[in-house]
């Protein structure tokens, strides 16, 4: 049984002919089913945990990036598969897990080619793709094993479980390629930015990846983080690997395990 997601910014004219052709392609595969939408008074976690409840075993996001991001902070670690129909922007992680964007997206769904994957998960708060504090002077503790002081503010951290389009943001030399959702790992990429000949605008240097399970970033003052897009404000942020957590329906062009 399949449970569609709909985010509240679909109901916009604009995607009318999209949604069409997504469901008319559905109902041609077989694979149609309930529909529920998000809105100020309909959140993600509740939709799914009513649905579970109910017996469905595969829930459908339709949408973009923050609503896959609602979405799996609300499933956690229930035990459903996830499918993704991106519409709308951005959508790096549909293109991470090799899912085409709208009425495409419908015939991936239907082979139904599942992996099991990692998720991140901060302060209790699950997330699939990456955590991002743009700049801030940290302290990192990791596996008992790190402990990195940035020596400035200006310094940008990503910490990612799903590799995208934006990790590493090109031209970025790193040491690895990081964001594997099947190793067991998170990569924390720590990018200092400089300032560029005189003074004007600023410059990237190279960016240092640390593959670490667990770790601590704390900080003297609140600082704002970015988990999937969605932003909040701690002086301690605690990230750690979930392992073999979700179960997702990808595509063959995804950026991991590739068969």
């Amino acid at each position: 049984m399949y449970f569609y997601i709909y985010d509240s910014f679909l109901s916009e004219k604009k995607y009318s002919r999209t949604l069409a052709a997504v469901e008319t392609r559905l109902t041609d595969l077989g694979i149609s089913g309930k529909i529920g939408r998000l809105s100020p008074f309909t959140t993600a976690k509740g939709l799914i945990r009513d649905e579970v409840r109910r017996g469905t075993e595969t829930i459908v996001v339709v949408g973009n990036d923050e609503t896959v991001s609602r979405a799996v902070e609300g499933i956690g670690d229930v035990k459903i598969t996830l499918g993704l129909i991106p519409i709308g922007s951005p959508t790096t992680i549909a293109e991470a897990l090799g899912i085409p964007s709208g009425e495409e997206a419908c015939d991936v769904l239907s082979k139904r080619l599942t992996q099991k994957i990692d998720l991140g998960r901060v302060n209790g708060r699950f997330f699939l793709s990456s955590v991002r504090i743009p700049s801030g002077r940290v302290v990192i503790e990791g596996d008992g094993q790190y402990r990195i002081l940035m020596p400035s503010a200006d310094c940008e951290v990503v910490v990612s479980n799903l590799r995208n389009a934006e990790i590493p943001q090109p031209g970025i030399k790193v040491a690895n390629n990081p964001g594997d959702p099947m190793d067991g790992l998170l990569d924390a990429m720590i990018t200092p930015h400089l300032s560029s000949l005189f003074g004007f605008g600023k410059r990237t240097a190279s960016s240092s990846v640390i593959p670490m399970r667990r770790m601590n970033i704390t900080s003297e003052e609140p600082i704002d983080m970015f988990a999937d897009g969605q932003a909040f404000t701690n002086d301690n942020f605690l990230i750690e690997v979930v392992p073999d957590c979700l179960k997702v329906i990808t595509g063959r062009s995804r950026a991991f395990a590739q068969v």
